[in-house]
């Protein structure tokens, strides 16, 4: 897989540039992971909330994540941080309910990428709307380490597109929304909202656009990854 293996080659390269220990160890385990199934690829399921969609402009203000092995979602590995970011929240706050106050108590950037990068070592990204959320990791990586890294990714909201382009379903806008995707496949509605639980609700997506696409047998992943 030609776009595999230029992944790693420049993993490898950027490896051997950056300045963080902890995004150097995630580079180098860019060319030991073996994807293979659903059920024996390690992977992580990320969701970031923002001040607003311009990376240009706005940042980084709570990174949620959960780690899937074996097929399972661990859950003993659920992480939420909220980053401390100089600049309010804004009218971003109606959509992720958090304040500038709570905001001013997180963690900084630095800290919330070098854990998220240390969790990651090994792994499979799962996003829904990839595209967005790893234009602001790879801004903020370039100020954190110095370099813009590869993201090896499944995201649910393309995968989904993708099926429902090939079965001549019609998409409306808002078809693809997290939570519509996820009602189509009978899972439950979650009412509350904030980056951990939007990682578990992709995780369990993901788990169950698999067994949906593939029933009773493992789903190969190689066919849906997307880099970055």
């Amino acid at each position: 897989m030609l776009q595999r293996w230029r992944h790693v080659r420049r993993c490898h390269k950027l490896a051997g540039n950056c300045s963080q220990p902890a995004l150097s160890r995630y580079l180098e385990s860019c060319s030991s992971l073996k994807i293979d199934h659903v059920d024996n690829t390690p992977m992580i399921s990320v969701d970031l909330e923002m001040t607003g969609l311009d990376k240009g402009n706005n940042h980084i203000i709570a990174i949620g994540w959960t780690l899937i092995d074996g097929g399972r979602i661990q859950l003993g590995a659920n992480r939420h941080l909220l980053i401390n970011a100089d600049q309010t929240v804004g009218s971003s706050a109606a959509i992720h309910e958090l304040l500038d106050s709570e905001v001013a108590q997180g963690e900084s950037l630095e800290f919330g990428l070098e854990a998220l990068f240390e969790a990651a070592r090994g792994r499979v990204w799962v996003f829904h709307h990839a595209g967005l959320d790893v234009s602001f990791l790879k801004k903020a990586c370039q100020g954190w380490a110095g370099v813009t890294p590869g993201f090896m990714v499944l995201d649910t909201m393309r995968i989904e597109h993708q099926l429902r382009k090939r079965r001549d379903i019609p998409v409306k806008q808002g078809d693809l929304q997290l939570s519509r995707i996820r009602s189509s496949y009978g899972l439950p509605r979650y009412t509350a909202h904030n980056a951990l639980i939007d990682a578990l609700a992709t995780a369990e997506l993901v788990l169950a656009i698999a067994s949906h696409l593939e029933p009773g047998e493992p789903l190969a992943l190689k066919p849906h990854l997307k880099f970055f």
